[in-house]
């Protein structure tokens, strides 16, 4: 009668033992503290490299108000990394460039044009 007993006892602990390591894995993590980090900002800087490439950078459609000459360089700011942003040169006469499609990383983005 007592070994029934205690039969009952150590099969008792043990369900208790492992209710308790299996209730103890299935926690809630912590939700992350503090606001999301902001975007990095980013910069593209614009090279010409060809004769024929001068005029207005553009960047996604719209004129960045710089213009750009002949082996000249123009740095467009204000950007945030993530994104694409579409890259042309629109001449004095209206024509535009083929687009220098890029996605932004932080920091500074380069695009060359070579050919108008």
């Amino acid at each position: 009668m007592k070994s029934k007993f205690y039969k009952r006892i150590f099969v008792s602990l043990v369900l208790i033992v492992v209710l308790s390591v299996i209730s103890a894995g299935c926690g809630t993590t912590a939700p992350p503290t503090g606001p999301p980090a902001p975007p990095a900002p980013c910069t593209i800087t614009v090279y010409s490299q060809n004769f024929w490439c001068y005029g207005y950078v553009w960047v996604n459609g719209l004129s960045t108000g710089q213009w750009i000459d002949f082996n000249g360089a123009v740095t467009i700011t204000g950007l945030t990394a993530g994104t694409t942003a579409t890259v042309q040169i629109v001449d004095s006469n209206g024509w535009y460039s083929h687009q220098e499609i890029l996605i932004l990383v932080p920091g500074n983005n380069i695009v060359t044009f070579t050919y108008f």
